[in-house]
C-alpha cells in the first residue's frame, strides 16, 4: 500500500468530514462537545483510532472535532459513543468494532479511487455551501 497516496487520502478526506460537518458560514459544531469551530481549524475525529484501515475513512467514524475534545481529551469518547448511537443508532459501536478487527488493505488503484471521489465531494459541498 503506497503511504503517500494514504497521506492524500487522508487529507482529502479530513477536508471533506470538515466540510460535510460544517454551515454556510464554515462553523461546525465539535461533535463531542459541541463547542463552534471554523471548520479550518476543526479536526477530523475518529471515534475508532484511524491506525485501524477497516474503520480510517468509514464516515460513520469521522465526525470534525475541536483541538481539545481531539487531542487533548484523547477523542472525548464517551460523549463520541453517546451521540454515536444517536445518530446512527445502538448497534453502530458493534458494527464500527468488527469493521475496526477486519484485516483491510487497499489497492493503489482503491486509494486512488477514493481520492478521486472525495475531491469530488469537496468541489460539490465547497460550491453549495459558498466556501
Amino acid at each position: 500500500m503506497n503511504n503517500e497516496l494514504v497521506k492524500k487520502l487522508d487529507e482529502v478526506f479530513s477536508t471533506y468530514v470538515r466540510l460535510r460537518d460544517s454551515d454556510c458560514s464554515g462553523y461546525v459544531r465539535c461533535y463531542c462537545c459541541g463547542y463552534p469551530v471554523h471548520w479550518k481549524l476543526a479536526q477530523n475525529g475518529h471515534f475508532m483510532n484511524r491506525r485501524h484501515l477497516g474503520t480510517r475513512f468509514d464516515e460513520r467514524n469521522c465526525h470534525s472535532c475541536c483541538a481539545v475534545c481531539n487531542m487533548g481529551l484523547n477523542g472525548n469518547l464517551d460523549a463520541y459513543e453517546a451521540h454515536l448511537k444517536r445518530d446512527y443508532g445502538e448497534t453502530i459501536i458493534d458494527k464500527l468494532t468488527m469493521l475496526k478487527n477486519t484485516v483491510t488493505k487497499f489497492t493503489d488503484h482503491e486509494l486512488k479511487d477514493m481520492i478521486e471521489h472525495y475531491q469530488g465531494e469537496v468541489k460539490r459541498l465547497r460550491k453549495e455551501k459558498g466556501l
